[in-house]
Protein backbone atom coordinates (compact mmCIF):
# COMPACT_ATOMS: atom_id res chain seq x y z
CA UNK A 1 0.00 0.00 0.00
CA UNK A 2 1.33 3.09 -0.88
CA UNK A 3 0.98 6.22 1.42
CA UNK A 4 2.19 9.64 0.52
CA UNK A 5 3.88 10.96 3.38
CA UNK A 6 3.58 14.98 3.47
CA UNK A 7 6.06 17.47 4.74
CA UNK A 8 5.30 19.22 8.18
CA UNK A 9 3.01 22.45 7.81
CA UNK A 10 4.49 25.63 6.74
CA UNK A 11 1.92 27.54 8.51
CA UNK A 12 3.61 30.43 10.60
CA UNK A 13 3.69 30.97 14.51
CA UNK A 14 1.27 34.26 14.12
CA UNK A 15 -1.34 31.72 12.36
CA UNK A 16 -0.65 28.75 14.45
CA UNK A 17 -1.65 31.56 17.19
CA UNK A 18 -4.45 33.00 15.77
CA UNK A 19 -6.12 29.65 15.56
CA UNK A 20 -5.75 28.80 18.98
CA UNK A 21 -7.26 31.73 19.72
CA UNK A 22 -10.33 30.54 17.61
CA UNK A 23 -13.72 29.27 18.29
CA UNK A 24 -15.37 26.79 16.42
CA UNK A 25 -18.76 25.71 15.15
CA UNK A 26 -19.33 22.60 13.72
CA UNK A 27 -21.86 21.74 11.64
CA UNK A 28 -22.59 17.82 10.36
CA UNK A 29 -24.63 17.39 7.07
CA UNK A 30 -27.22 15.17 5.96
CA UNK A 31 -26.27 11.18 4.97
CA UNK A 32 -27.68 8.71 6.34
CA UNK A 33 -24.42 6.03 7.38
CA UNK A 34 -22.06 8.20 5.41
CA UNK A 35 -22.61 11.42 7.90
CA UNK A 36 -22.59 9.09 11.09
CA UNK A 37 -19.46 7.76 10.15
CA UNK A 38 -17.28 10.07 8.16
CA UNK A 39 -18.64 12.58 10.81
CA UNK A 40 -17.28 10.91 13.32
CA UNK A 41 -14.08 10.67 11.52
CA UNK A 42 -13.95 14.48 11.51
CA UNK A 43 -14.38 14.43 15.10
CA UNK A 44 -11.39 12.20 16.26
CA UNK A 45 -9.20 14.62 13.89
CA UNK A 46 -11.15 17.65 15.66
CA UNK A 47 -10.28 16.27 19.20
CA UNK A 48 -6.72 16.94 18.01
CA UNK A 49 -6.77 20.03 16.98
CA UNK A 50 -5.80 23.58 18.39
CA UNK A 51 -9.14 25.90 18.80
CA UNK A 52 -10.08 28.04 21.84
CA UNK A 53 -13.60 26.74 22.14
CA UNK A 54 -16.95 25.23 20.84
CA UNK A 55 -19.36 27.96 20.23
CA UNK A 56 -22.06 25.65 18.35
CA UNK A 57 -22.43 21.84 17.22
CA UNK A 58 -25.19 21.31 14.61
CA UNK A 59 -26.50 18.07 13.33
CA UNK A 60 -28.89 17.70 10.49
CA UNK A 61 -30.43 14.68 9.53
CA UNK A 62 -27.57 11.73 10.11
CA UNK A 63 -25.08 13.99 10.94
CA UNK A 64 -27.04 14.35 14.22
CA UNK A 65 -26.06 11.30 15.54
CA UNK A 66 -22.33 11.67 16.16
CA UNK A 67 -22.82 15.61 16.41
CA UNK A 68 -25.51 14.85 19.35
CA UNK A 69 -23.06 12.25 20.89
CA UNK A 70 -20.14 14.19 21.40
CA UNK A 71 -22.06 17.60 22.44
CA UNK A 72 -23.31 15.01 25.57
CA UNK A 73 -19.52 13.46 25.98
CA UNK A 74 -17.14 15.22 24.89
CA UNK A 75 -15.03 11.81 24.74
CA UNK A 76 -14.22 11.14 20.99
CA UNK A 77 -12.80 7.70 21.58
CA UNK A 78 -15.69 6.80 23.48
CA UNK A 79 -17.69 8.06 20.30
CA UNK A 80 -15.43 5.97 17.98
CA UNK A 81 -16.36 2.83 19.82
CA UNK A 82 -20.43 3.12 20.80
CA UNK A 83 -20.44 4.00 16.45
CA UNK A 84 -18.43 0.67 15.53
CA UNK A 85 -20.62 -1.40 17.98
CA UNK A 86 -23.78 -0.11 17.20
CA UNK A 87 -25.81 -1.92 14.78
CA UNK A 88 -27.62 0.99 13.32
CA UNK A 89 -29.98 -1.16 11.22
CA UNK A 90 -31.86 -2.52 14.31
CA UNK A 91 -32.58 1.55 15.56
CA UNK A 92 -35.51 0.90 12.94
CA UNK A 93 -38.16 -1.56 12.60
CA UNK A 94 -39.36 -2.02 8.70
CA UNK A 95 -42.72 -2.29 8.22
CA UNK A 96 -42.55 -2.85 4.76
CA UNK A 97 -40.25 -4.66 2.50
CA UNK A 98 -37.77 -2.62 0.59
CA UNK A 99 -39.29 -3.74 -2.85
CA UNK A 100 -42.53 -3.12 -1.52
CA UNK A 101 -41.46 0.37 -0.38
CA UNK A 102 -39.84 1.21 -4.39
CA UNK A 103 -43.18 0.11 -5.45
CA UNK A 104 -45.25 1.71 -3.52
CA UNK A 105 -43.29 5.00 -4.63
CA UNK A 106 -43.26 4.32 -8.37
CA UNK A 107 -46.91 3.59 -7.85
CA UNK A 108 -48.43 6.48 -5.56
CA UNK A 109 -45.24 9.21 -5.87
CA UNK A 110 -46.53 11.81 -3.29
CA UNK A 111 -45.25 15.62 -2.64
CA UNK A 112 -43.07 16.19 -0.02
CA UNK A 113 -45.59 18.33 1.78
CA UNK A 114 -47.72 17.38 3.71
CA UNK A 115 -45.78 14.17 3.93
CA UNK A 116 -47.43 10.74 4.68
CA UNK A 117 -48.13 10.60 8.51
CA UNK A 118 -46.38 6.59 7.82
CA UNK A 119 -43.23 5.54 6.84
CA UNK A 120 -41.88 2.30 5.75
CA UNK A 121 -39.66 2.25 8.34
CA UNK A 122 -40.69 3.16 12.18
CA UNK A 123 -37.47 4.99 13.89
CA UNK A 124 -38.93 4.84 17.50
CA UNK A 125 -36.14 3.04 18.49
CA UNK A 126 -33.40 5.90 17.32
CA UNK A 127 -35.69 8.42 19.69
CA UNK A 128 -34.92 5.86 22.58
CA UNK A 129 -31.26 5.02 21.86
CA UNK A 130 -30.34 9.12 22.30
CA UNK A 131 -33.25 9.34 25.28
CA UNK A 132 -31.43 6.69 27.09
CA UNK A 133 -28.44 8.24 26.68
CA UNK A 134 -28.73 11.94 27.22
CA UNK A 135 -31.25 13.13 29.43
CA UNK A 136 -30.20 17.34 29.23
CA UNK A 137 -30.52 19.09 25.70
CA UNK A 138 -26.54 19.69 25.11
CA UNK A 139 -25.76 23.62 25.79
CA UNK A 140 -24.09 23.71 22.01
CA UNK A 141 -25.83 21.27 20.12
CA UNK A 142 -28.87 22.62 17.61
CA UNK A 143 -30.67 20.24 15.08
CA UNK A 144 -33.19 21.41 12.42
CA UNK A 145 -35.93 19.61 10.69
CA UNK A 146 -38.47 21.33 8.09
CA UNK A 147 -42.41 21.98 8.20
CA UNK A 148 -44.01 23.32 4.82
CA UNK A 149 -40.33 23.82 3.77
CA UNK A 150 -39.31 26.28 6.40
CA UNK A 151 -36.54 25.70 8.82
CA UNK A 152 -37.60 24.98 12.71
CA UNK A 153 -34.72 24.82 14.93
CA UNK A 154 -33.85 23.15 17.75
CA UNK A 155 -31.48 24.47 20.91
CA UNK A 156 -31.19 24.18 24.51
CA UNK A 157 -32.46 27.27 24.75
CA UNK A 158 -35.41 27.44 22.92
CA UNK A 159 -36.65 26.65 19.62
CA UNK A 160 -36.93 28.78 16.58
CA UNK A 161 -39.38 28.95 13.30
CA UNK A 162 -38.07 30.52 10.06
CA UNK A 163 -40.20 33.20 8.39
CA UNK A 164 -41.10 33.78 4.99
CA UNK A 165 -38.34 36.38 4.67
CA UNK A 166 -35.65 34.03 6.01
CA UNK A 167 -35.42 35.33 9.45
CA UNK A 168 -35.36 32.67 12.54
CA UNK A 169 -37.68 33.72 14.89
CA UNK A 170 -37.90 32.15 18.62
CA UNK A 171 -41.50 30.60 18.65
CA UNK A 172 -41.09 29.88 22.30
CA UNK A 173 -38.66 28.22 25.34
CA UNK A 174 -40.79 24.96 24.88
CA UNK A 175 -38.59 22.17 24.62
CA UNK A 176 -39.14 18.74 22.67
CA UNK A 177 -36.63 15.42 24.19
CA UNK A 178 -33.41 14.95 22.29
CA UNK A 179 -34.32 11.69 20.81
CA UNK A 180 -37.59 13.02 19.12
CA UNK A 181 -35.49 16.17 17.97
CA UNK A 182 -33.34 13.79 16.09
CA UNK A 183 -36.39 11.59 14.73
CA UNK A 184 -37.51 15.19 13.22
CA UNK A 185 -34.85 15.88 11.08
CA UNK A 186 -33.57 11.83 10.19
CA UNK A 187 -37.45 12.02 8.95
CA UNK A 188 -36.82 11.00 5.23
CA UNK A 189 -40.69 10.98 3.77
CA UNK A 190 -42.49 7.81 2.96
CA UNK A 191 -39.50 5.90 4.54
CA UNK A 192 -39.82 7.84 7.99
CA UNK A 193 -42.49 8.97 10.00
CA UNK A 194 -42.84 12.41 10.26
CA UNK A 195 -42.92 13.76 13.69
CA UNK A 196 -45.64 15.74 14.81
CA UNK A 197 -45.07 18.95 16.80
CA UNK A 198 -47.18 21.91 17.96
CA UNK A 199 -45.83 25.33 19.03
CA UNK A 200 -46.71 27.64 21.89
CA UNK A 201 -49.39 29.64 19.44
CA UNK A 202 -50.78 25.95 18.73
CA UNK A 203 -49.57 25.43 15.54
CA UNK A 204 -49.70 21.88 14.01
CA UNK A 205 -46.35 20.67 12.54
CA UNK A 206 -45.37 17.02 10.83
CA UNK A 207 -41.71 17.37 11.03
CA UNK A 208 -39.33 16.20 8.15
CA UNK A 209 -35.86 15.90 7.14
CA UNK A 210 -34.14 18.80 7.55
CA UNK A 211 -32.01 18.59 4.86
CA UNK A 212 -34.55 18.36 2.08
CA UNK A 213 -35.36 22.18 2.45
CA UNK A 214 -33.53 24.74 -0.60
CA UNK A 215 -30.61 25.26 1.42
CA UNK A 216 -29.47 22.05 1.00
CA UNK A 217 -27.52 19.34 3.20
CA UNK A 218 -25.89 21.79 5.03
CA UNK A 219 -27.88 24.83 5.95
CA UNK A 220 -25.00 27.03 7.18
CA UNK A 221 -27.56 29.74 7.59
CA UNK A 222 -28.68 28.45 11.18
CA UNK A 223 -25.67 29.18 12.87
CA UNK A 224 -25.04 32.19 11.14
CA UNK A 225 -28.41 33.70 12.40
CA UNK A 226 -28.46 31.91 15.94
CA UNK A 227 -24.66 32.39 17.35
CA UNK A 228 -22.16 34.75 17.06
CA UNK A 229 -19.34 34.35 14.13
CA UNK A 230 -16.11 36.54 14.56
CA UNK A 231 -13.23 35.34 15.36
CA UNK A 232 -14.20 31.67 14.60
CA UNK A 233 -14.09 28.75 12.62
CA UNK A 234 -16.93 26.99 10.55
CA UNK A 235 -16.35 23.83 10.16
CA UNK A 236 -18.65 22.17 7.45
CA UNK A 237 -18.72 18.87 6.86
CA UNK A 238 -20.62 17.62 3.60
CA UNK A 239 -20.28 14.10 2.68
CA UNK A 240 -21.73 15.15 -0.61
CA UNK A 241 -24.46 13.60 -3.21
CA UNK A 242 -25.49 9.83 -2.52
CA UNK A 243 -25.38 8.40 -5.75
CA UNK A 244 -26.99 5.11 -4.70
CA UNK A 245 -30.08 3.96 -6.82
CA UNK A 246 -32.66 4.05 -3.40
CA UNK A 247 -31.55 7.65 -2.96
CA UNK A 248 -31.24 8.47 -6.27
CA UNK A 249 -35.31 7.27 -6.63
CA UNK A 250 -36.19 9.29 -3.10
CA UNK A 251 -34.78 12.58 -4.80
CA UNK A 252 -36.03 12.09 -8.06
CA UNK A 253 -39.93 11.71 -6.73
CA UNK A 254 -39.83 14.04 -4.39
CA UNK A 255 -38.32 16.51 -6.85
CA UNK A 256 -35.59 17.60 -4.18
CA UNK A 257 -32.60 19.25 -5.31
CA UNK A 258 -30.21 20.21 -3.01
CA UNK A 259 -27.96 23.77 -3.77
CA UNK A 260 -24.53 22.96 -1.79
CA UNK A 261 -22.83 26.17 -3.43
CA UNK A 262 -22.91 27.94 -0.48
CA UNK A 263 -21.92 25.74 2.22
CA UNK A 264 -19.12 24.39 -0.05
CA UNK A 265 -17.40 27.73 -0.58
CA UNK A 266 -13.98 27.72 0.60
CA UNK A 267 -12.69 30.35 -1.17
CA UNK A 268 -13.69 33.71 -2.52
CA UNK A 269 -14.07 37.37 -0.65
CA UNK A 270 -13.16 37.28 2.73
CA UNK A 271 -16.27 36.72 5.12
CA UNK A 272 -17.67 38.94 7.13
CA UNK A 273 -16.97 38.88 11.50
CA UNK A 274 -13.96 37.77 10.96
CA UNK A 275 -14.51 33.94 10.63
CA UNK A 276 -13.09 31.19 8.46
CA UNK A 277 -15.33 28.78 6.71
CA UNK A 278 -13.58 25.14 6.70
CA UNK A 279 -15.53 22.32 4.60
CA UNK A 280 -14.33 18.71 4.82
CA UNK A 281 -15.53 16.47 2.10
CA UNK A 282 -14.68 12.71 1.28
CA UNK A 283 -11.66 12.54 -2.04
CA UNK A 284 -13.53 9.86 -2.84
CA UNK A 285 -17.12 8.18 -2.79
CA UNK A 286 -18.86 6.60 0.10
CA UNK A 287 -21.38 3.81 0.35
CA UNK A 288 -25.01 4.90 0.40
CA UNK A 289 -26.47 6.99 2.92
CA UNK A 290 -29.31 3.99 3.76
CA UNK A 291 -26.34 1.52 3.95
CA UNK A 292 -27.05 0.45 7.67
CA UNK A 293 -26.09 -3.19 7.76
CA UNK A 294 -21.95 -2.82 7.45
CA UNK A 295 -19.29 -4.89 8.10
CA UNK A 296 -17.08 -3.28 10.98
CA UNK A 297 -14.06 -2.93 8.27
CA UNK A 298 -16.60 -1.09 6.10
CA UNK A 299 -17.37 1.09 9.44
CA UNK A 300 -13.66 1.84 9.54
CA UNK A 301 -12.93 2.94 5.80
CA UNK A 302 -15.45 5.71 6.48
CA UNK A 303 -14.44 6.70 9.38
CA UNK A 304 -11.09 7.06 8.23
CA UNK A 305 -11.95 8.57 5.41
CA UNK A 306 -13.48 11.42 7.37
CA UNK A 307 -10.31 11.61 9.40
CA UNK A 308 -8.00 12.05 6.72
CA UNK A 309 -9.79 14.20 4.80
CA UNK A 310 -10.16 16.41 8.58
CA UNK A 311 -6.54 16.09 9.14
CA UNK A 312 -6.00 17.91 5.73
CA UNK A 313 -8.56 20.11 6.18
CA UNK A 314 -7.45 21.34 9.48
CA UNK A 315 -3.64 21.73 8.69
CA UNK A 316 -4.61 23.78 5.66
CA UNK A 317 -6.22 26.25 8.20
CA UNK A 318 -3.39 26.11 10.77
CA UNK A 319 -5.86 24.13 13.37
CA UNK A 320 -3.43 21.63 12.86
CA UNK A 321 0.22 22.04 13.30
CA UNK A 322 3.89 21.28 14.42
CA UNK A 323 3.99 17.90 16.71
CA UNK A 324 0.18 17.58 16.79
CA UNK A 325 -0.37 17.91 13.08
CA UNK A 326 2.57 14.84 12.89
CA UNK A 327 0.81 12.55 15.61
CA UNK A 328 -2.56 13.08 13.97
CA UNK A 329 -1.58 12.07 10.63
CA UNK A 330 1.24 9.22 11.88
CA UNK A 331 -2.58 7.83 13.48
CA UNK A 332 -3.86 8.00 10.76
CA UNK A 333 -1.10 6.03 8.52
CA UNK A 334 -1.39 3.43 10.86
CA UNK A 335 -4.57 2.81 11.11
CA UNK A 336 -4.87 2.92 7.29
CA UNK A 337 -1.99 0.36 7.33
CA UNK A 338 -3.81 -2.29 9.78
CA UNK A 339 -6.92 -2.02 8.31
CA UNK A 340 -5.37 -2.71 4.75
CA UNK A 341 -3.80 -6.04 6.52
CA UNK A 342 -5.18 -9.51 6.46
CA UNK A 343 -5.43 -12.03 9.33
CA UNK A 344 -6.40 -15.87 9.32
CA UNK A 345 -9.09 -16.95 8.35
CA UNK A 346 -9.49 -14.83 5.90
CA UNK A 347 -13.16 -16.02 5.76
CA UNK A 348 -13.89 -14.30 9.12
CA UNK A 349 -12.40 -10.99 8.08
CA UNK A 350 -10.84 -10.19 11.64
CA UNK A 351 -9.40 -6.84 12.25
CA UNK A 352 -6.54 -6.35 14.53
CA UNK A 353 -7.29 -5.64 18.03
CA UNK A 354 -4.84 -2.70 17.88
CA UNK A 355 -6.83 -0.99 15.20
CA UNK A 356 -9.31 1.35 18.14
CA UNK A 357 -6.15 1.43 20.48
CA UNK A 358 -4.62 4.03 18.06
CA UNK A 359 -7.43 5.98 19.02
CA UNK A 360 -7.32 5.90 22.82
CA UNK A 361 -7.92 8.74 24.77
CA UNK A 362 -8.74 11.44 22.70
CA UNK A 363 -11.32 13.56 24.41
CA UNK A 364 -11.91 17.50 23.58
CA UNK A 365 -11.35 19.25 27.36
CA UNK A 366 -14.87 19.93 29.15
CA UNK A 367 -14.28 23.43 29.48
CA UNK A 368 -14.67 23.93 25.29
CA UNK A 369 -18.42 23.00 25.44
CA UNK A 370 -19.25 25.59 28.81
CA UNK A 371 -19.46 28.66 27.46
CA UNK A 372 -22.39 30.84 28.32
CA UNK A 373 -22.62 33.16 25.08
CA UNK A 374 -23.37 30.78 22.65
CA UNK A 375 -26.11 29.97 23.91
CA UNK A 376 -28.74 31.27 21.38
CA UNK A 377 -30.58 34.34 22.59
CA UNK A 378 -27.65 36.48 23.03
CA UNK A 379 -27.76 37.46 19.45
CA UNK A 380 -31.11 38.19 19.23
CA UNK A 381 -30.64 40.78 16.43
CA UNK A 382 -28.77 38.27 14.14
CA UNK A 383 -31.59 35.73 14.06
CA UNK A 384 -34.06 38.19 13.24
CA UNK A 385 -32.01 39.50 10.41
CA UNK A 386 -31.66 37.30 6.87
Amino acid sequence: MNQTIHPLSSVSRTEQTTSSSKDIHLLVGTGGSRAILFGTGVLLALAQADFRRFRSIGGVSGGSIPTALISANPDASALLSLVLDTDFNKLVKRRVSLIAFLTQVLRDPKPIEPPPPVGALDATAIGDFFNERIKHWPEVFWTTALSRQRKIVFTAGGIWQEQEDGALIKSGSNKIDLGTAVRATCAVPMLLDPIPWTSESGEEHLLIDGGLGPEGRCPISVPKQLFPMHNSFLVVVNVGEDKSTLHQLIDKVFGTVCDDRESLREDGPPLADNHSRIVVRPSTPLYGSFKFIMTRREKWQMILSGYTAAVEAFEKHGLLSGDTLSSARDRGIKALLLLAARRRPYSQDRLPTALEEIFANLKFDEGKFSEPTSVPGHTTEAAHSR
